[in-house]
C-alpha cells in the first residue's frame, strides 16, 4: 500500500505544480524564455526551423506545458518522469531537457522539411533519456555559465 500511496503523492503533486505553471501567462513567459535559449543554444537549428516557416511555438508550448507526455513513447515519458518525481525543481528543469532533445536531433531534423519535422516534433522517436538528462544538466550549467544562475532559474 505505501507503493500505491508513493505513486499517488508525487502524481498529485505532479498535477498541482502543472496547474500552477499552465496558467496562459506563465505559459508564454516560459515559451518566450525557452525560444531566447534555443536561438542562443542552437542559431543554425533555430534558423533552419524559420527557414522551413515551422510554428516554434506550436509544438514547444505543448512540450513545456504537457512536460512532453503528448510527445514522447510512454517507455520515454515513465523514464523522464521517474527523474522528475526525484528532483525538487523538475518544472525548471524541464526546458533545459527539451533543449537537449533538440540537440540530440538536431542533425536528423536539419534533412527534414517543414511537414516532416512538425511530425517528428509532435511525435518523438524513442530516446536514451538518462542521456538526455545528463545533457539537459550541462546544458542548465552552460546557461548559468553564460548568464548567471538567476537567469537560468527564472526560465518557469
Amino acid at each position: 500500500m505505501k507503493a500505491e500511496y508513493d505513486v499517488y503523492s508525487c502524481f498529485e503533486r505532479l498535477v498541482d505544480i502543472l496547474s500552477e505553471s499552465s496558467l496562459a501567462s506563465n505559459t508564454n513567459k516560459r515559451v518566450a524564455q525557452f525560444l531566447s535559449y534555443f536561438r542562443t543554444l542552437l542559431p543554425d537549428l533555430y534558423n533552419y526551423f524559420e527557414e522551413e516557416e515551422l510554428d516554434v511555438g506550436e509544438w514547444a508550448s505543448s512540450w513545456l506545458r504537457n512536460l512532453l507526455a503528448k510527445e514522447l513513447p510512454t517507455s520515454c515519458v515513465l523514464a523522464l518522469w521517474d527523474v522528475y518525481f526525484a528532483q525538487p525543481d523538475f518544472i525548471e528543469f524541464h526546458p533545459f531537457v527539451c533543449l537537449a532533445i533538440l540537440q540530440h536531433l538536431k542533425d536528423s531534423l536539419e534533412d527534414l522539411e517543414q511537414s516532416e519535422i512538425r511530425s517528428m516534433l509532435l511525435r518523438l522517436p524513442k530516446m536514451n533519456m538518462l542521456r538526455i538528462v545528463s545533457q539537459a544538466h550541462n546544458i542548465r550549467s552552460e546557461i548559468q555559465t553564460r548568464y548567471g544562475s538567476t537567469v537560468a532559474s527564472r526560465l518557469l
